[in-house]
């Protein structure tokens, strides 16, 4: 046997062997890429729900925080008013413009369950207000817009927390 004939067969590799690597090496490299675009939308997706938690987060704070000093000046005139006390108009109109500024975050990035309850939570406080600010108020209708409001609170508050994955007030008492 010729050994350049057996040489010659030997490093002789059928076309369709190098095309069928290439293509393996081309189908790696587009998997490879596919994997890493999807990782890449995860983590951003991760990112912005994470941003959008944080900014609800915040925003829910300095909600609560407002509505709890305006309570503090509410419940101060209210008191005043049914005791036939003078009241602080220029507190009760500066803790209502307060909490109207605070709004405008929550309203923009909470989902619309906290949405229609802020509401319930904010106009019975104006309301409110409005009736203390009123010379001739009975005072005690007062008191019943003062629970009002305080319920819808509560139920605003412990929505907030469900959004945020923290525990909430059991309101089934309510």
């Amino acid at each position: 046997m010729d050994h350049r004939y057996v040489l010659a067969v030997s490093s002789q590799v059928p076309l369709w062997i190098p095309i069928a690597v290439a293509l393996l090496g081309l189908a790696g490299v587009i998997v490879a890429q596919l994997l890493n675009n999807r990782r890449e939308e995860l983590r951003w997706r991760r990112e912005r729900e994470a941003r959008s938690h944080d900014a609800r987060a915040t925003a829910y704070a300095e909600v609560i925080g407002v509505i709890e000093a305006f309570d503090m000046v509410l419940f101060e005139n209210r008191n005043a008013r049914e005791a036939a006390q003078p009241i602080n108009r220029d507190d009760l109109k500066e803790a209502a413009g307060e909490t109207r500024r605070a709004l405008g975050p929550v309203n923009l990035h909470a989902p619309e369950a906290v949405r229609v309850l802020l509401s319930k939570a904010i106009l019975p406080r104006m309301y409110l207000v409005r009736q203390i600010l009123k010379d001739e108020t009975d005072p005690t209708t007062l008191r019943p817009e003062w629970d009002k409001a305080q319920v819808g609170y509560r139920v605003l508050r412990a929505e907030m927390r469900r959004d945020l994955g923290l525990d909430a007030e059991d309101l089934s008492e309510l």
